[in-house]
């Protein structure tokens, strides 16, 4: 099986066959920033605040001069890994939205053809679940298919 990564339409060239592949977030308090100034920004009991400005915005007009924020992509996110196993003939998504320690884990494997059963040979899902013994983050059903996490 050939694997093929690309980084903003490049391709990455790994110096052996096999590689484990894995995204980690840069770690950064901030989960908003200033749409006007584009500052880091921390909520704190008086408002949103930047390290370099306070509450004040630089780039405020009028009376108003506080931050105006925004969240910041993926600021939830503490990393992403996918894991391709030939031994267990599977592919496992690996997302890590809290704890960074552990992960939501999402993995497809085909069951062995030589398996007794209907499932031979048939590809499964494995993801998690409500009531799942020690989760990620806990999740509850919105709609089948669809969870809310926390």
């Amino acid at each position: 099986m050939f694997f093929l990564l690309t980084v903003s339409g490049r391709e990455a060239q790994f110096l052996d066959d096999e590689a484990d592949i894995a995204l980690t977030f840069a770690p950064n308090d901030a989960s908003h920033r200033c749409v006007l100034c584009g500052e880091d920004l921390l909520e704190t009991v008086d408002g949103y605040a930047s390290d370099t400005t306070g509450l004040d915005c630089p780039a405020a007009d009028g009376d108003d001069q506080a931050h105006q924020p925004e969240r910041v992509p993926l600021s939830w996110a503490n990393s992403a890994a996918i894991l391709a196993n030939d031994e267990q003939d599977s592919l496992t998504l690996s997302v890590s939205v809290g704890d960074p320690r552990g992960a939501f884990c999402f993995t497809v494997r085909r069951i062995p053809d030589d398996a007794e059963g209907d499932l031979a040979g048939r590809l499964v899902i494995h993801m998690p679940y409500p009531g799942e013994t020690l989760p990620h983050r806990e999740i509850t059903e919105l709609h089948p298919g669809t969870f809310v996490v926390g």
